[in-house]
């Protein structure tokens, strides 16, 4: 089978941080699963203003592997110079060479300039997108010129619905450009992969123009690097993020923002450790932030006045030190209002951490009875799940044994087993 892959998500991977999602995780291990098949003739694709990024990043996580790759249609023919001078800069490493590495950065974000944003100097190529049997989005809605090709069939991941369903969301970075194009353009001809039963159904609900029959679902996985931990990386990672090596902590992972709850999560924390006295554990936040709501977050923290010092602000975590602090951590807390799957909770139990999350969208289908199970919007419900893990070990270390087994469900084998298969089955039915 003949895939064309739209990789240009996977330039994030030269800009660690924030831009580094779950998305961009989901596009990274799909690839290398399909990487490794016998039966998948692999061509990566790129929207041009992304294509000097994703080499770059390519070179980052597949330092060995090479791949076919469709080159931008506007090519400025000085990018051949700049991918010389990009893998020159890579081989200056040493301190003698440290100012011939700084010319060359200069250079390198001239040429940058002019190869995204010029329009002096650009050439027309054309690709004949016709001669693959498949093109697959992990994240954008198709461009034109995939569209207007002739018999390829074209497969787009489906994540959530948030900006939709969601009140708070239907403005802003969450209903962004790239969102409202992928609703733009769901029609009943392409085909679609949820990520989640839900995330399926509440578009099948909302979007009915989908054809049922070209929609399955193909749940995600998370790293192989995720798995319980030796003490001394949890040390070592507790140290690196100033979390207090004599206290026990609570866990909790995600982009800070409205629909994760972590107001609740937080107040009703300081309200358990005040009802019992607790002195021996604390509340650590992890993950990027949209800058309004840390603002808002951190007001609320203040609030909570001779308690401030109960919860630490870890900020974005490092990908090496994710599973040590997920293995330390006596639980770990998602308590999301809406999720199209809930990779964080999936992490977790897969280090063997006990878990509680909320009730409702896909978490049930991660989780299932292998944590602890709320209303998101319930604080005695809270306060009740940390005061059950708090008091009852045995609890926390039965959970964490059936988060384990759990988590042996879910394989990025398994998913792209899933998504090659049905684009194997619609073929067959051309």
């Amino acid at each position: 089978m003949k895939l064309l892959y739209d990789a240009s998500i996977l330039a994030n991977g030269c800009h660690p941080g924030g831009n580094r999602s779950g998305v961009y995780f989901t596009a990274l291990n799909i690839l290398k699963e399909l990487i490794k098949r016998e039966d998948v003739e692999l061509t990566l694709y790129c929207r041009d203003e992304y294509y000097i990024d994703l080499l770059k990043s390519l070179k980052i996580e597949f330092p060995n592997e090479k791949f076919k790759i469709i080159e931008p249609c506007l090519l400025s023919p000085k990018y051949e110079l700049y991918k010389k001078l990009s893998d020159l800069r890579t081989e200056s490493r040493n301190k003698k060479e440290k100012f011939i590495k700084f010319i060359i950065q200069i250079a390198l974000l001239f040429i940058s300039i002019d190869v995204k944003f010029s329009k002096l100097f650009k050439k027309e190529v054309h690709h004949n997108f016709g001669k693959y049997d498949v093109y697959f989005s992990p994240w954008a809605a198709p461009q034109k010129e995939i569209i207007h090709a002739k018999k390829i069939k074209r497969f787009v991941i489906l994540y959530d619905l948030i900006p939709v369903v969601l009140e708070k969301y239907k403005s802003g970075a969450a209903s962004g450009t790239w969102f409202r194009e992928v609703l733009d353009s769901l029609n009943s001809d392409d085909y679609y992969f949820s990520i989640s039963e839900f995330t399926r159904d509440d578009f099948l609900k909302y979007y009915p123009v989908i054809t049922p029959e070209k929609f399955v679902t193909a749940l995600l996985a998370c790293n192989e690097n995720f798995s319980p931990q030796i003490e001394e990386k949890i040390v070592k990672s507790k140290e690196k993020y100033g979390i207090p090596l004599d206290k026990k902590y609570v866990f909790s992972l995600c982009t800070l923002e409205p629909r994760k709850n972590l107001i609740r999560e937080v107040k009703t924390f300081v309200q358990f450790i005040n009802k019992n006295n607790i002195e021996d554990i604390i509340f650590v936040l992890g993950g990027g932030h949209h800058d309004a709501f840390l603002a808002e977050l951190k007001k609320e923290i203040g609030s909570l006045k001779g308690y401030e010092d109960k919860i630490i602000h870890i900020g974005y975590v490092d990908d090496e030190d994710l599973a040590p602090l997920y293995s330390g951590a006596e639980w770990f807390v998602y308590t999301s209002q809406y999720e199209g799957f809930g990779l964080p909770p999936l992490e977790a139990m897969s280090c063997g951490c006990p878990v509680i999350t909320s009730n409702n969208s896909s978490l049930p289908e991660v989780v299932a009875d292998a944590g602890i199970m709320i209303d998101w919007d319930s604080d005695e419900q809270h306060i009740e799940a940390y005061e059950k893990y708090y008091f009852n070990p045995e609890l926390r270390k039965q959970n964490s044994q059936k988060g384990l087994e759990r988590a042996k469900m879910f394989s990025w084998e398994k998913c792209v087993n899933d998504m090659v298969n049905f684009m194997k089955l619609s073929l067959k039915g051309k």
